[in-house]
């Protein structure tokens, strides 16, 4: 079911009531609702304020144009939402080929579809909760876009739409989950598809997050528009500097015993503690410092992240200069100074193979996890970008 808009009235009803409802049962741990009867008591309410708004978008629906369609999922997000406020970003997660996906949405505030849809692919750890400072900046530049930021599977803990934590504890594959990500292109671009204004359907990656927007090209080329790869991990990561450096801690065994030592620490020290050893670091700013110790420092985590980082290691070899050469007028590559997970020789590589595309090195002395201390840098920079794609 499709609609054109929303009328801010029924956002702001169900807002309200959402709010009461969640005031209304937070005083209840995670436990006592999900084993007693009042967690039935709160599914039931759930549900029934669920049904009150599909009857509602429904006499929406009944009342437009047949040929009008969604300009964002954001009835989807409420549905799934529902046990959040509406705000940006929406916190929501969907089920896309079987996995549970968390996601954050910001959806674009005109009255007319989006110019634009951009799905943000993080790099490694990848939990998009990192990039909530950069992508708000980006949605508050340009209001009509929607942004759509998927975490890597496994990789953290987090709430599902009932408000149960959920921590997956299976680890994917780097081909598992490129190929899930793929299925999560295709419902984003299913969702646009069929809007009479299609809007541009862009892909922005970080670090090896740009690999993946690199294979989506390669298996949906005629229906991704462009691709901003930020300090792109696309090429021979294990000969970098860095993954020279922590081949080792990537191994089964050893990898094993890291989580075992996470779980240990969980056990022994209180959080406070963990705080500060995350902090001491020197990695981290002190919000990430606590989405890590919050969202990822557990046993399943930490092994998906350091499989998938194994896998990297493993997979990504040379550059799929036959790609870049054919398509590479959709690659917008931004490159760092000093880089040691993308060394300058890859810029140069790139800068030669891809004469279509635009291949940027960066001047501003951004580092390559740049969501630690440089988001509201590198986001002017993006910004810039998306003048120019969306003039």
């Amino acid at each position: 079911m499709q609609v054109e808009n929303i009328p801010h009235a029924l956002v702001s009803d169900i807002d309200a009531r959402i709010a009461e409802l969640v005031a209304k049962y937070s005083v209840y741990d995670p436990e006592t609702l999900c084993s007693t009867e009042i967690g039935d008591e709160y599914v039931a309410e759930a549900q029934k304020l669920l049904t009150e708004l599909e009857m509602a978008i429904k006499k929406l629906s009944m009342a437009q144009e047949p040929t009008m369609r969604a300009s964002t999922p954001l009835a989807q997000c409420i549905y799934m939402s529902f046990t959040n406020n509406v705000f940006v970003p929406q916190r929501t997660c969907w089920t896309v080929g079987g996995e549970l996906r968390e996601t954050l949405f910001w959806p674009n505030q005109s009255n007319v579809p989006p110019q634009a849809v951009m799905l943000l692919i993080p790099g490694n750890p990848g939990l998009v909760d990192f990039y909530i400072d950069f992508c708000t900046t980006l949605h508050k530049e340009f209001p009509d876009m929607d942004i759509i930021g998927v975490s890597h599977l496994g990789h953290t803990r987090f709430s599902d739409n009932r408000g149960l934590v959920y921590r997956c504890k299976k680890t994917h594959s780097l081909e598992e989950q490129v190929a899930n990500m793929v299925q999560v292109f295709d419902e984003i671009d299913r969702e646009y598809a069929a809007s009479t204004n299609r809007p541009k359907m862009l892909i922005l990656g970080h670090s090896v997050g740009c690999y993946f927007a690199q294979k989506i090209v390669e298996y949906r080329e005629s229906r991704v528009d462009r691709v901003f790869g930020l300090f792109p991990a696309i090429e021979s990561i294990a000969d970098t500097p860095r993954g020279r450096q922590l081949r080792l801690m990537f191994r089964p065994g050893f990898r094993h015993f890291v989580a075992g030592v996470v779980e240990t620490l969980r056990w022994l020290l209180p959080v406070s503690a963990i705080y500060s050893l995350s902090q001491m670091s020197g990695s981290l700013n002190n919000e990430n410092a606590q989405l890590v110790v919050d969202k990822m420092l557990f046993s399943s985590c930490v092994k998906s992240v350091l499989r998938m980082a194994s896998d990297e290691m493993r997979v990504i070899g040379r550059l799929d200069e036959e790609l870049y050469s054919r398509v590479g007028n959709k690659f917008v590559m931004y490159y760092g100074v000093g880089d040691q997970w993308v060394p300058e020789s890859h810029y140069r590589r790139m800068r030669d193979i891809n004469v279509d595309g635009k291949v940027m090195l960066c001047k501003e002395g951004i580092s390559h996890a740049f969501v630690t201390n440089y988001s509201a840098q590198m986001a002017a920079i993006v910004v810039d970008m998306l003048k120019q794609e969306l003039a």
